[in-house]
This record gives C-alpha cells, structure tokens and sequence, in this order.
C-alpha cells in the first residue's frame, strides 16, 4: 500500500473505533471533512452537547490529534484543548505501528 492509503485506513479504523466508544456516552458525528487533495488532512467530530471531541490528521505535520471543546454550539474560532498529538511516520508500513498509534489515541479517551 501507499503511505497515503495507509494512513487514511488507520484514520479511517480510528474514526470507526472512537464513533464506536463514544456512541455509547451519547456522542454523535456532527462534522467529518476530509477535501484536502495535497496532504490528505481531514477531521472528525463528536458532540454529545455539552462538549465536542475533534480526531484530525494533519497530513502536512503528519500528526494525529484529538482535542475537546467546552466552546457549544461550535464556531469557526472555539477554543480546542489537546487530549493527545502523536506524530506519524508514514513510512513505517507496519501494521503493528498502526496499531500502536490506534491503541495511544483510544487510552487517551479512557
């Protein structure tokens, strides 16, 4: 596989795993873009309406991030506080790797 497929089905594994986790403390998606064509950025949101969680992937840092919001309804400036950034080498074509940075992000919500 590509790097960039790689990490769009790591992301994409992530995304189902925390919808999975979060559904059952009430959240829902309410905001999943992904329209950048160079770097492959995207994110995803949760809100349970009383605060939101943010995953996104910054393909030009190459980085996982998730963050919570307090800041309700959102906006285009609310403030997001990091939970956790874990870089990516997105030349480590090992699944174990994946795994490992699936495993980080999902103890953060713990």
């Amino acid at each position: 596989m590509k790097p960039t497929e790689i990490v769009i089905q790591t992301y994409e594994q992530l995304k189902a795993e925390i919808t999975g986790k979060l559904s059952h403390q009430g959240y829902l998606p309410v905001h999943d873009q992904h329209d950048d064509p160079l770097f492959f950025s995207r994110y995803m949101i949760w809100s349970n309406n009383e605060e939101a969680l943010r995953l996104t992937w910054d393909g030009k840092e190459q980085w996982f991030a998730l963050e919570v919001t307090q800041d309700l309804p959102l906006k285009a400036l609310s403030a997001w506080s990091q939970i956790m950034v874990v870089p990516y080498d997105v030349k480590n074509k090992q699944q174990a790797y994946s795994d490992d940075v699936i495993h980080k992000i999902m103890g953060s919500l713990e």
